[in-house]
């Protein structure tokens, strides 16, 4: 069982990172970006054909690759989230048009790379016990670069003057831009910042288990039920909600088997919709702040 919790909360470090992005910009922007699922899945890719194709240095190509996810990030929301914004979509309008983004973006991959899985290593990997559980190198390097991320972030958000702005916007965006805040030009920060935390995801599965074109999706309807579970409107809530799926996953398949690992999380998202719609860290708000 202990290996199985031990694997759970490797898996939940990645969650939690897909989350806090997904979580960040639905929080800020209101747009449910299930677009972030090509944004990933683009910046495995990116790093596969920087590191094999270009050999270049495993940490510069990792970093060129979230950087580059940022600007995918960016592009989108420049290029269909604002046009749709300034003719005042609605919510599920942006909602398809993300799925719409995300398709074109996949098949186009698809088109170019081929639809095969794709590993970064082949061997054995250099694994760590203790007592009596087993994990490799690279599990142990997703917890803890998962931990230094969401510290790192509840610092930005709290102590910068940009992580006040994202939070001001989140709170009240027409208040915001009367106050003076450039709204615009934070949904592009936003959208950037959000891109870049699923990047680092992706990039620590890519060197874990390797990458094939559909990847993205699963990953971003976990985190959309993460961000759920924990609470939506509480910046850091989605990683406590990433970490929890993990964890419960792994203990569905220790007890049975893979093959319900998707009917529990979504059995727990329908769970959270109907008795605590707000989350685990959530607060209950009056009618009239809904």
């Amino acid at each position: 069982m202990m290996q199985f919790l031990a694997n759970g909360i490797c898996n939940g470090a990645i969650f939690a990172l897909v989350a806090m992005g997904f979580g960040l910009i639905y929080t800020t922007t209101g747009v449910f970006h299930l677009a972030l699922g090509a944004t990933y899945t683009l910046s495995a890719y990116f790093l596969f054909g920087l590191l094999i194709n270009l050999k270049m240095p495993m940490l510069m190509s990792s970093c060129v690759a979230i950087m580059a996810a940022a600007i995918v990030g960016i592009s989108i929301e420049w290029l269909v989230y604002r046009p749709l914004k300034r003719h005042n979509a609605t919510s599920t309008v942006m909602m398809i048009s993300s799925l719409g983004v995300y398709t074109v973006i996949v098949n186009f991959l698809v088109i170019i790379c081929g639809n095969e899985s794709v590993i970064l290593h082949s061997g054995t990997v250099a694994t760590i016990d203790f007592h009596g559980i087993t994990l490799t190198q690279i599990q142990i390097a997703q917890v803890i670069v998962a931990v230094l991320v969401i510290v790192l972030y509840q610092l930005f958000l709290r102590y910068t003057h940009l992580g006040r702005i994202c939070r001001a916007v989140a709170d009240d965006s027409i208040l915001a831009s009367i106050l003076g805040v450039k709204v615009e030009g934070t949904r592009l920060v936003v959208f950037a910042a959000g891109s870049f935390l699923a990047a680092i995801g992706a990039v620590l599965v890519a060197f874990d288990v390797g990458m094939d074109p559909s990847m993205g999706f699963p990953a971003v309807l976990v985190a959309a039920v993460a961000c759920i579970v924990g609470g939506l409107h509480r910046f850091t809530a989605p990683a406590l909600g990433g970490f929890l799926l993990g964890m419960i996953q792994s203990l569905v398949v220790w007890r049975t088997s893979t093959k319900w690992e998707n009917a529990v999380t979504f059995a727990i998202l329908i769970a959270f919709l109907s008795l605590r719609p707000q989350g685990l860290l959530g607060m209950r708000k009056r009618i009239e702040e809904r």
